[in-house]
């Protein structure tokens, strides 16, 4: 795989004579095979381009110092993030997903891992980078109930939420039946090493009797009844929106296979594209992809993932969304 070979050639450039190092020019933390990280990065020239995140993180960093941090390049040169010019970056992932899978929680493995993701938020946090959106913003940003504040400043519509361990109050403020949906990781590996996928679903107060629900806190919404699924990327002040009909979908569309390859480009929601780009905004995250619902009463804000995904929309779409990344980390 490319990340194999990119690792080698780091370690090859570093063990032969050291070579001039120049400032970097633009740092994506995720993984090369990630389809999302590569069509950006077909956009970008692989000099002075450094690409790592915690899994690749010993090959890709050369040295970090409280003074600089030195990184290689695509081409396994190696490159400073230099307070002078900095260096533009996107994060898509921290690390790559099932990194961690099956490594004991307090274990040797998991310490070294830990030790990884220190050494990663260190040179995040360099001041030779300007991020289109920060670690810490991507943090806050991915807080569901942070998101819903931001949407209540503003003044944009969402559906009444609450997290509570009573579902007679769930049943009293929002109606049934209501939406239970993650609070936090929408999936988790089970004892079997299989992978589950935590979907939004409908339920009532009755049904949530005798459950824990402070055991792993879930966010309760009031239902909304969708007649249309909007998925509305955002970098910086443009947006992209494609839609998909709700008809004859479940509640949430991503049960459906079929469904993550029906939506199309649309040019009618300009006013959700405006309030999508105010909430990235007053968010601090340059990119963001949204979930909307339109029901009979019009649009919904749902969701907002700082480092979502993209390339299941239209060509018409995915194809912008990438350039204008590429063109940002090249300030262009």
């Amino acid at each position: 795989m490319e990340a194999h070979s990119e690792a080698q050639t780091h370690r090859a450039f570093s063990k032969a004579s050291p070579a001039p190092v120049r400032p970097a020019g633009a740092v994506v933390i995720g993984d090369v095979d990630d389809p999302h990280v590569e069509a950006v990065l077909q956009r970008l020239p692989r000099e002075t381009t450094a690409v790592l995140d915690a899994a690749t993180l010993p090959a890709a960093l050369s040295r970090l110092s409280p003074q600089d941090s030195v990184v290689f390049d695509r081409l396994g040169q190696p490159v400073q993030l230099s307070r002078h010019a900095p260096a533009r970056g996107w994060i898509r992932r921290l690390a790559p997903a099932g990194w961690d899978t099956g490594v004991e929680l307090g274990g040797q493995a998991a310490a070294g891992m830990a030790a990884r993701m220190t050494t990663l938020a260190a040179v995040l946090r360099d001041a030779g980078l300007t991020w289109l959106c920060t670690v810490d913003a991507l943090f806050t940003a991915e807080n569901k109930i942070v998101q819903y504040r931001a949407a209540a400043a503003l003044g944009v519509a969402a559906p009444a939420t609450l997290v509570c361990g009573d579902p007679a109050v769930l049943a009293a403020e929002l109606g049934e039946p209501f939406i239970i949906k993650p609070l936090g990781p929408g999936n988790f590996t089970g004892k079997d090493g299989s992978q589950h996928i935590v979907h939004a679903q409908e339920t009532t107060g009755d049904a949530l009797t005798g459950i824990d629900l402070w055991d792993a806190p879930f966010l309760a919404q009031r239902k909304l009844h969708a007649r249309t699924h909007l998925r509305v990327v955002t970098v910086n002040d443009r947006a992209w929106t494609a839609e998909l009909d709700a008809t004859g979908l479940p509640l949430d569309w991503r049960q459906t296979d079929e469904a993550h390859h029906s939506f199309t480009a649309s040019t009618r929601w300009p006013a959700v594209e405006h309030d999508a780009v105010r909430l990235a905004s007053h968010l601090n995250t340059g990119f963001s992809c949204q979930d909307w619902i339109v029901d009979r009463d019009g649009p919904w804000f749902v969701d907002l993932n700082p480092g979502g995904q993209w390339l299941f929309l239209p060509q018409a779409v995915t194809d912008q969304v990438a350039d204008s990344l590429a063109h940002w980390l090249q300030g262009i």
